[in-house]
C-alpha cells in the first residue's frame, strides 16, 4: 500500500504544475500518470541512431513563462529550463505565393504586412493591436484563480474601462470571423487571427471565439519562447521541481477507481494499487471521466451526474491530426528572411477556414485545410541529422469520418493531402527522409482525452468562464469533500500555461488551510494591485482603436 497527502491523477503539465506547488507549500504530494512518461500533450521523441528529434505534441511554451508559472517554480533559474527566445513569432504563408509576417514589435510587423496587405489594412492592423492588448491585458485579470461569472467579467469590464465595456464584451461573445472581418479587409490577414482562435478547435464562425481572435494582434511586445531541446524540456524541468519539494511521480499508473467514503475521497486505485490520499485528491482528467467512470458508484449525487454528462465534446467532429517528419534539407520559405525560425499558421483565408470546420463536422477532410508549422531545427541543432531540417506539422481532422475508420491507409491519405497543401502554401516541394503520423486514435492511447482533444472538454461559449467545465465544478472544487479539478477542462482551457495547475493549487491550499494558502492569497492581492494600476492604461488604449 502506498499514500500521501495528495494524490494527484494525471501527470500532464497543469498535473505536475500542481503538484509542485502543493509540495512547495510542504505537502506530501505523489502523481500517478498512465502513460510511460509524463507530459500528456507535450512529448517529444528521439529517433534511434541518431536520425534526429520529433516533436510530437505542443511547439510553443510561451504561457508557461507569460503566465509567471516558470518563475514561481523557478524553472528557469534553478531546475534547468531555458528557452529560444525570438522576434519572429508568427508567419502565415497564402496559396498565391504572399506570406504575412507578424514580429514581436508592431512597428516591424506593420513594415512586413504593408507591402502585402496595403497602406490601409495596415494601418488598421495597426490601431487594432492596441485595442487588442489591452483586451488580453483585462482577460488576464480572470486568469489567476476560480473564473468569474458573465456578470462578474460585465462588472469587471465596466470598472476597468467604463464606457468602451459593451463594445470590449461585444467582442469577446460574438464570433473571431466577424470580429477580424469588421477590423480589416483582406482575408490573407483575416486568416492569421482567426486561426489564432481556432486553436480551441472551435470554428472562427462561432459565438465566443472573438476573445482568441485578439491574442495574436494583442501579443507585441513580447518575444515567443520554445523550450530548448524541445518540448520535453518543460515536463522534465517540472519533474526535478516535483521531486526536489519532495513530490514523487509514478508513471505507468493508469487510475481505475477514486474511492469515496463518509462523501470524501479517500484514495484512488491505478496500477493494481490502492494509493491512499489523507488529505485530498486532484484529478487532472476531464470532469466528466472522473465523475461518470473513475469516481464510486452511488458517490457521486443524481443531480451532480446529471450535470457532468452535460458537459460536451466532440460536438463539431474536431481533432487532431499530427505530421513529424526529417526532411531531405531546409525549404525556401516565402516571407522576410529570419522567419524560418518562427511559427507558421496557414489558414489561406477566413472563408477558407470556415469551410474547413464546416467539412469536418461532416465527417469530410476540408478541401483546403488550415495548418500549423513549425521548423524547430532552424532554431538548434540536434532535431535533424546534418544538412537536413525537421518539420513540425498539425491540422484539424474528424473525429468521425464519413469514409470510414482511422486506421493506416486513413492516415495516409489525409498526411499526404495536410503535405500537398504545405508545398502550396509554402510555394516548394518537402521532400521526407521519413515521416511519422499521430491521428485521433493514437492521441487518445497517449493522454486519454475524448475525441483526443487538448482541451479535454470544447471550448465553446456555454463552457467558459464560470461555466467551465459546468456550473457546478468552475471552481476547481467537487462537492465530493477532498475532491479536486485541474487541467485544460478547467478555467482558463486550454494550452501550455500551467494556470489551471496553478490555480487548482492555490483553491486546495486555502481549503486545507496553512501557511501555503496564506502565501497564495497574498500571491494574488499582489497581482490584482498590479492590474488595478493597469487599467486606466487599458481604458485610454481601448477608445483609441478597435473594431470599426
Amino acid at each position: 500500500m502506498d499514500g500521501a497527502e495528495v494524490v494527484v491523477v494525471g501527470g500532464g503539465h497543469n498535473g505536475l504544475v500542481c503538484a509542485c506547488y502543493l509540495a512547495r507549500a510542504g505537502l506530501e504530494v505523489v502523481v500517478l500518470e498512465a502513460a510511460a512518461s509524463p507530459g500528456g500533450c507535450i512529448h517529444t521523441v528521439e529517433l534511434p541512431g541518431g536520425r534526429g528529434r520529433l516533436e510530437v505534441g505542443a511547439y510553443e511554451h510561451g504561457g508557461i513563462r507569460g503566465s509567471g508559472v516558470a518563475g514561481d517554480l523557478e524553472l528557469e533559474s534553478r531546475f534547468g529550463l531555458r528557452f529560444h527566445l525570438r522576434d519572429q513569432v508568427t508567419l502565415a504563408p497564402c496559396d498565391d505565393g504572399t506570406a504575412l509576417a507578424f514580429d514581436s514589435s508592431l512597428d516591424r510587423t506593420v513594415e512586413h504586412l504593408r507591402p502585402v496587405v496595403g497602406d490601409a489594412d495596415a494601418d488598421a492592423y495597426r490601431r487594432f493591436a492596441g485595442w487588442a492588448g489591452a483586451g488580453v491585458a483585462l482577460l488576464g485579470q480572470t486568469e489567476d484563480g476560480p473564473p468569474p461569472s458573465l456578470r462578474e467579467l460585465a462588472a469587471l469590464a465596466e470598472a476597468a474601462i467604463g464606457p468602451q465595456a459593451g463594445r470590449f464584451l461585444q467582442a469577446l461573445l460574438g464570433s473571431a470571423s466577424n470580429l477580424v472581418r469588421s477590423v480589416v479587409a483582406d482575408e490573407r490577414l483575416q486568416a492569421p487571427l482567426a486561426h489564432w482562435a481556432a486553436h480551441s478547435q472551435q470554428s472562427p464562425a462561432d459565438p465566443g471565439t472573438g476573445a482568441g481572435a485578439l491574442m495574436l494582434a494583442g501579443g507585441h511586445g513580447t518575444p515567443a519562447a520554445r523550450p530548448a531541446g524541445g518540448s520535453q524540456a518543460t515536463v522534465d524541468a517540472l519533474v526535478r521541481c516535483l521531486e526536489a519539494a519532495g513530490g514523487r511521480l509514478r508513471c505507468g499508473m493508469p487510475v481505475t477507481r477514486v474511492e469515496v467514503a463518509g462523501n470524501r475521497a479517500v484514495a484512488v486505485h491505478a496500477g493494481g494499487e490502492r494509493v491512499a490520499a489523507t488529505r485530498a485528491v486532484v484529478s487532472a482528467l476531464d470532469a466528466r471521466r472522473l465523475l461518470l467512470e473513475l469516481v464510486d458508484e452511488g458517490a457521486v449525487p443524481p443531480w451532480l451526474a446529471a450535470e457532468a454528462r452535460r458537459i460536451h465534446v466532440g460536438r463539431r467532429n474536431v481533432s487532431e491530426l499530427k505530421v513529424d517528419a526529417v526532411l531531405a534539407g531546409m525549404p525556401p520559405l516565402p516571407g522576410p528572411a529570419g522567419f524560418e525560425r518562427s511559427f507558421l499558421l496557414s489558414a489561406n483565408t477566413t472563408g477558407d477556414l470556415e469551410r474547413a470546420f464546416a467539412s469536418i463536422q461532416l465527417g469530410e477532410l476540408p478541401e483546403r485545410p488550415p495548418l500549423m508549422l513549425a521548423f524547430p531545427s532552424a532554431l538548434e541543432d540536434g532535431w535533424a541529422p546534418p544538412d537536413r531540417a525537421a518539420l513540425w506539422l498539425s491540422t484539424f481532422v474528424p473525429w468521425d469520418l464519413a469514409s470510414g475508420p482511422w486506421d493506416q491507409a486513413a492516415l495516409e491519405r489525409a498526411a499526404d493531402h495536410a503535405w500537398r497543401t504545405a508545398e502550396k502554401a509554402l510555394g516548394t516541394t518537402l521532400e521526407p527522409v521519413e515521416r511519422h503520423l499521430t491521428g485521433p486514435l493514437e492521441w487518445v492511447a497517449r493522454h486519454g482525452n475524448p475525441n483526443a482533444n487538448p482541451n479535454h472538454v470544447e471550448m465553446s461559449l456555454d463552457q467558459l468562464l464560470s461555466f467551465r467545465p459546468s456550473p457546478s465544478l468552475s471552481g476547481y472544487r467537487t462537492p465530493i469533500g477532498g475532491l479536486f479539478l485541474t487541467g485544460a477542462g478547467t478555467h482558463p482551457g486550454g494550452g501550455v500555461t500551467g494556470m489551471p495547475g496553478r490555480n487548482t493549487a492555490a483553491v486546495v491550499l486555502d481549503a486545507l488551510g496553512g501557511a501555503g494558502g496564506t502565501a497564495n492569497r497574498a500571491r494574488r492581492l499582489r497581482r490584482r494591485l498590479a492590474q488595478v494600476r493597469d487599467a486606466a492604461r487599458a481604458l485610454r488604449t481601448l477608445r483609441a482603436g478597435g473594431p470599426r
